[in-house]
Formats: structure tokens, C-alpha cells, sequence
């Protein structure tokens, strides 16, 4: 993964966000001086948290000075997308970084196709992945690593606890 790649990817591990939430991060949604990262609703582009759930997120000190580099480099604005499109809009297709890096990294199953006849063999095309799989990983690691349920439950932003249990599976 190149400079932002890697740092889009380390976000979506430590943040355990769900793909609409990390397309919709503001620069003033990042707390450098605490370590954290919010989600928090954007009128602007009519998005919402899942079941209205406003949270916060503790990041790795690592990555909290990366993104503040980022910024610094990027001289960007508080009102400002982290990971927005090359035109600054919220990115959609968030997903072909992960397929672009999967390919260079030689990861692709080389067996799928896609709807449009596009073969991971030739391109970043495989589905096996999928942005959610970093929501588990984040999920199972912090479960692994002796997090509770109940705080790793207000991290991912559910309301009810069974949601969360889910994740004990990837722990067993």
C-alpha cells in the first residue's frame, strides 16, 4: 500500500468503522490531543450514524500522528473529508483501494468474475474482500486482547449487546 493507502487500511483496523462512517470523517471528527475519533453525524451529505450512535473511538498513537502528518501535508481544514474523493466528496468506492492493494500484494484467488465479466485474475477485482472484514478483525483483536464487551459494544456503535456477541465467534 502507498502513503494514504496505508493509512485508510490502518484506519478501517484500529477504528472499527463501518464503511459509511469512514467514507464520511471530518478532520475536526479526529481529536489528535486524546487519541480518538468521532463519529458524528454530516447534514451536509444527509448521513446519519447507524441507529443515530455518536461514539467515539480511542486510535493508536502511531496513527493519530500519521493522520495529523496528513493533515499537515495536505494543509487540509477541520471541515474537511480524511479520506474523500480526488474532487474532496465523500469516496463510495472506498473498497478498490483494498482491491487495488490485494492485487499488488499478489492476494487475489485468480477463480472470480464479476457481473461485467471482469476476472480478479486480471485486475482488482476479486470479491473475496469486503470492507466489513476489517470491522471483525478490529472487533476480534480488541475481544482477543481482553476488551469487554460492553466498551468494545459502544466502539462499534451497537445498541443492542447480541450485535457485539457476534464477534466472540472470531475469538473461540
Amino acid at each position: 500500500a502507498n502513503g494514504s493507502e496505508s493509512i485508510f487500511l490502518k484506519f478501517l483496523l484500529s477504528s472499527g468503522f463501518r464503511d459509511r462512517e469512514a467514507r464520511y470523517v471530518l478532520w475536526l471528527d479526529l481529536d489528535f490531543r486524546n487519541g480518538v475519533v468521532r463519529v458524528t453525524a454530516k447534514p451536509r451529505w444527509k448521513f446519519r450514524p447507524k441507529n443515530y450512535e455518536e461514539r467515539a473511538v480511542p486510535l493508536p498513537t502511531k496513527l493519530i500522528e500519521q493522520l495529523q502528518r496528513l493533515k499537515k501535508e495536505r494543509n487540509a481544514s477541520g471541515s474537511e473529508l480524511v479520506f474523500g474523493n480526488s474532487a474532496g466528496n465523500p469516496n463510495s468506492r472506498q473498497i478498490d483501494i483494498v482491491k487495488r492493494v490485494a492485487q499488488r500484494a499478489k492476494l487475489n484467488c485468480g477463480q472470480c468474475e464479476t457481473e461485467h465479466g471482469n476476472k480478479c485474475s486480471e485486475g482488482p477485482f476479486c470479491m473475496r474482500f469486503f470492507l466489513h472484514k476489517f470491522r471483525h478483525t478490529f472487533a476480534t483483536e480488541h475481544l482477543r486482547h481482553g476488551v469487554d464487551i460492553r466498551t468494545l459494544q459502544t466502539w462499534l456503535g451497537h445498541r443492542d449487546i447480541q450485535s457485539t456477541m457476534v464477534y466472540l465467534k472470531g475469538v473461540q
